[in-house]
């Protein structure tokens, strides 16, 4: 069996899930993406690809790893009672062109974002007396990466891609309706596959993404940069089932930078990181158009909510896989 695209897309999802003074998680969201989709299209033509996420998380995870219930601000003890969950739909337009730079394929996309939040975590001090809106919803920040070069051998294949997410979704310091984070972030992501076998039916994944972020809108906080490490194993059972496990780490590598607190916030000056592991099956319905479905599970964490990952994927190519 012979897979001739062997990936697709990659895409950052925006997840609105910070709150005023409390961890800025970044914007880009490891594991969302299926297995094969951080490869570059080895075919021209426009492919298409829209990642429908939902993230659910329940628990705040301190500096020290442990689920934090409460904390202390000037007025007293208050109570943490956090329940997140925000969904994402990511419409992606890649065109992969027949121009070759340094020997690699050239590609480049485009990707904007509709978001729900449904945020009712009640964090008063930290959003400064502001509450929820649990029905947001709006356009939320675009990515754009106009360098995406992918070299390709029998093998394996290796991408490198450069981009940056425009601060073009809804965002306001004092409201809990924002569906945008309020500022810039550019993005370098590497990626690389080896092939088992001659058909490539079977593919070990690795991949690196780092992020750096400007400062974000009427808070003067800078986020702290972000490294975001992902791998998985995929495995073809036919030309049109393919089965996956992959997991994802990531760090953020600085504090943020921010302006001194005058109530005591949460864990102001740690840095988040989470780690997670899941499974994913897929399906060519044609021999070009794709659905898969992804499962991913924070089981580890630092100062940063801590939840689940469900992502129903579809992908459109241009020309037959099969």
């Amino acid at each position: 069996m012979k897979i001739s695209v062997a990936g697709i897309i990659t895409i950052a999802l925006i997840c609105n899930v910070s709150i005023s003074q409390a961890r800025e998680m970044g914007h880009y969201a490891p594991g969302v993406v299926s297995i094969r989709d951080l490869a570059v299209p080895p075919v021209p033509g426009f492919f298409y690809a829209q990642y429908n996420a939902y993230f659910s998380a329940d628990r705040y995870i301190d500096g020290d790893g442990n689920k934090r219930l409460n904390f202390e601000s000037e007025g007293g003890e208050v109570k943490l009672d956090t329940d997140v969950d925000v969904l994402a739909i990511a419409p992606v337009f890649l065109w992969s062109t027949e121009k070759k730079i340094l020997g690699a394929n050239y590609a480049f996309y485009v990707a904007p974002n509709i978001g729900k939040s449904s945020v009712s975590a009640q964090l008063s001090v930290l959003d400064q007396g502001g509450s929820g809106d649990n029905d947001a919803i709006g356009i939320g920040d675009t990515f754009v990466q106009p360098i995406w070069l992918g070299w390709q051998g029998e093998r394996y294949d290796i991408a490198l891609g450069a981009g940056a997410y425009l601060p073009s979704g809804k965002y306001d310091a004092e409201d809990g309706d924002s569906i945008g984070l309020g500022f810039w972030t550019g993005q370098l992501q590497t990626s690389a596959y080896w092939y088992l076998d001659e058909a490539r039916a079977a593919a070990l994944e690795f991949a690196v993404t780092y992020e750096f972020h400007g400062e974000q809108e009427d808070t003067d906080v800078t986020p702290g940069d972000h490294v975001s490490v992902e791998y998985g194993y995929s495995q073809y059972l036919s030309q049109r089932v393919e089965v996956g496990i992959s997991g994802y780490s990531q760090w953020q590598v600085e504090k943020d930078k921010r302006p001194t607190i005058t109530d005591l916030g949460l864990d102001p000056n740690a840095k988040g990181e989470v780690h997670a592991f899941g499974v994913e099956a897929a399906y060519w319905f044609t021999p070009q158009f794709n659905v898969s479905l992804r499962y991913i599970k924070e089981y580890e964490g630092r100062a940063r909510l801590q939840g689940d990952w469900v992502a129903l994927n579809f992908i459109w190519t241009p020309v037959p896989v099969f």
